[in-house]
């Protein structure tokens, strides 16, 4: 009997501590920007572009149409996904899917800006039945990289 609930505590410290880990990072941001995001001070909305645009290129992401206030960035998903997303016949008959990552830069109270992003497995992209599947939050970290970089890079402009 001893076993079983020092197992059960231990298994119940894991499970806070993944909950715990997963789930501060976002706690104090608005929904829009729970994915990844980076808060950007002193920059110009050109300088942050230009920016974004180059560290996406560099992780394999060509720029795709998007809304007036977004960059949008595509490049083809693994076959992982299009197994996962698209399903073992679409995989095997060659389907792809791409990663689809739609930024977006927000203008600030404190006059900083916040750049965000949201990341999806596209599937049948470009045609009447497309299908966009939204990662989860705890799928968010090359996507939180590539923002951190791009706050770097401005940030060692700046000085």
């Amino acid at each position: 009997m001893m076993k079983q609930t020092g197992s059960a505590a231990l298994l119940s410290l894991l499970l806070g501590c993944a909950l715990g880990i997963t789930g501060c990072r976002s706690s104090n941001l608005p929904a829009s920007a729970s994915f990844a995001s980076v808060e950007i001070s002193d920059c110009s909305w050109q300088e942050i572009r230009d920016t974004t645009i180059a560290v996406f290129q560099e992780n394999g992401f060509t720029r795709a149409p998007g809304k007036a206030t977004q960059i949008v960035f595509t490049k083809e998903g693994s076959r992982k996904d299009t197994m996962a997303y698209g399903g073992l016949i679409a995989a095997q008959e060659g389907a792809a899917t791409l990663v689809r990552v739609e930024t977006e830069l927000v203008k600030l109270q404190s006059g900083s800006r916040r750049l965000q992003c949201h990341t999806f497995v596209v599937t049948d992209a470009g045609k009447y039945n497309e299908e966009k599947h939204r990662l989860m939050n705890m799928q968010s970290k090359p996507y939180q990289k590539m923002l951190d970089d791009i706050e770097q890079r401005l940030t060692r402009v700046e000085l």
